[in-house]
């Protein structure tokens, strides 16, 4: 069984989502319920709960205040959010579960069976990319691979390369990683002032550049090479050397 905090300011929500945890397939105990950050930040280091239900806006503050001063205690996290477009995008790019108020029961179930298959200890990285796009922050990205989650800085990823519906990423210290999503997921969440789409299977971080040798190629300082598409060569050639 599974302690379960809710921490949520409206009142019909927390009672909704106490009734439909007792039907899910889930066995929860509730070990407590709060409306604001800080009786919810006390409530948190009593009863050191297994999951959490966090609404964004709460009394006295967000979900992400109580987050930085519990953020020494390891539990599984669910977001509960009304629909505001900017907040699901913080969270989806952050790796983090919600699920949308009024609370459905087969989304609650759908979100709970992924959630409490996670690791906790790896749920702080998780907390922090979320936050840093909820508060414009940008640096970084979190790939959802088949099993885990990876964060990755932009300063540390050399290049995305498409392998059919998956895409792999190659870092700067030999690592890679390959996430489920296709290289058009990525496009839209790399900056655009950094990362260049150089051919239809390539995004590349142009601070990794060293040569170009005009057979529609552009050699990496670690010796890597990624073709350049003939209706892209011109205007990529502007972009990193300035032109000819």
């Amino acid at each position: 069984m599974i302690k379960v905090l809710i921490i949520e300011d409206e009142h019909y929500t927390r009672e909704a989502l106490k009734a439909q945890l007792q039907n899910s397939a889930v066995e929860a105990h509730i070990v407590g319920e709060s409306e604001s950050v800080e009786e919810a930040v006390l409530m948190c280091k009593k009863e050191k709960p297994d999951l959490i239900f966090l609404d964004i806006n709460l009394k006295g503050g967000t979900g992400f205040d109580f987050l930085e001063q519990v953020q020494e205690l390891q539990f599984n996290l669910i977001f509960i959010t009304a629909y505001e477009e900017y907040v699901l995008k913080a969270l989806k790019l952050g790796a983090i579960d919600y699920i949308l108020k009024p609370v459905d029961e087969d989304e609650l179930n759908e979100a709970l069976q992924k959630v409490t298959a996670l690791e906790k200890t790896r749920m702080q990285d998780r907390f922090s990319v979320a936050k840093d796009q909820f508060t414009g922050r940008n640096d970084r990205i979190v790939l959802r691979m088949q099993d885990s989650f990876q964060m990755v800085m932009f300063e540390d990823l050399m290049y995305c390369a498409a392998d059919s519906n998956y895409t792999k990423f190659f870092l700067a210290d030999g690592r890679t990683f390959i996430a489920s999503k296709p290289l058009k997921d990525f496009a839209n969440q790399l900056p655009e002032n950094i990362f260049y789409r150089t051919h239809q299977s390539y995004l590349l971080n142009i601070n990794f550049v060293d040569s170009y040798d005009k057979t529609r190629f552009l050699y990496l300082k670690n010796g890597d090479k990624i073709p350049v598409s003939i209706r892209k060569r011109e205007s990529i050639i502007s972009r990193i050397f300035g032109g000819f």
